[in-house]
């Protein structure tokens, strides 16, 4: 697989590396700033995998989908331009995997908290609070999985609408912490008069989502569509055994 890789920060660092140990070719990096090289046909690369910023991201994955150059997208913050670039996406026959978290154990807590949610749904003597903690580096907040996380609750908990980072009665509460040197850290605790039920997920270093966004650009070549990570990511690792 030949890579463009959009984004040099820690984790275009970790892309790289990972890629270079599964035998992958990185043919071109670009940093914040610095203007994209010309792809002859010969040398285009399979797909690109952008970690950048959020006020970066838009014109990045236009110009992948201007070039006919599948992408992965890790980049966060974008919540409210990803209507506007799904139509783009599909108007152009373009080929896109956006997630707010790549790692597999993510993912599987993601499934967890929506079998959770569904049954807190039958008993409304529960309260929901969110906890993300991330490095100090991390820009948005909360997370993009902490929202991913949070519309997966409010799908079927109806007792809120929304979710805030200050204390709300009909939202769910997302505490975001920043700290120096930690990978991430996700937990939401389910709270009653009875009993707590605290459901978390601990990244012990960002390789799981270097290892996941790698699988993912594997499985969009060939393909075409504006996908969500979470939605595919079951057919993603099946494809990588």
């Amino acid at each position: 697989m030949k890579i463009f890789i959009i984004g040099y920060g820690k984790m275009g660092k970790m892309i790289e590396q990972f890629a270079k140990k599964q035998n992958h070719e990185v043919i071109a990096i670009v940093d914040e700033g610095q203007f994209w090289p010309k792809f002859s046909e010969d040398q285009k690369p399979d797909v690109a995998i952008e970690f950048t910023q959020p006020n970066a991201v838009e014109d990045n994955i236009k110009q992948c989908i201007d070039w006919n150059i599948p992408v992965v997208v890790g980049t966060t913050g974008w919540d409210s331009r990803r209507d506007d670039l799904r139509s783009y996406c599909l108007q152009k026959n373009g080929s896109v995997v956006f997630g707010s978290n790549f790692s597999i154990g993510v993912n599987i807590w993601f499934l967890i908290l929506k079998t959770a949610a569904e049954n807190i749904a039958k008993n409304n003597d529960y309260s929901v609070k969110m906890t993300e903690i991330h490095h100090i580096a991390k820009k948005d907040k909360p997370s993009g999985t902490a929202i991913t996380a949070a519309n997966i609750l409010l799908k079927d908990i109806k007792q809120y609408n929304g979710w805030s980072l200050s204390e709300e009665p009909d939202k769910i509460l997302i505490d975001a912490v920043r700290k120096e040197d930690v990978a991430g850290v996700h937990s939401v605790l389910f709270k009653s008069a009875l009993d707590e039920i605290e459901i978390t997920h601990r990244a012990g270093n960002r390789e799981g989502f270097a290892k996941g966004a790698l699988a993912a650009a594997e499985w969009i070549i060939g393909k075409k569509g504006f996908f969500e990570f979470a939605d595919i990511f079951k057919m993603v690792f099946e494809n990588n055994k």
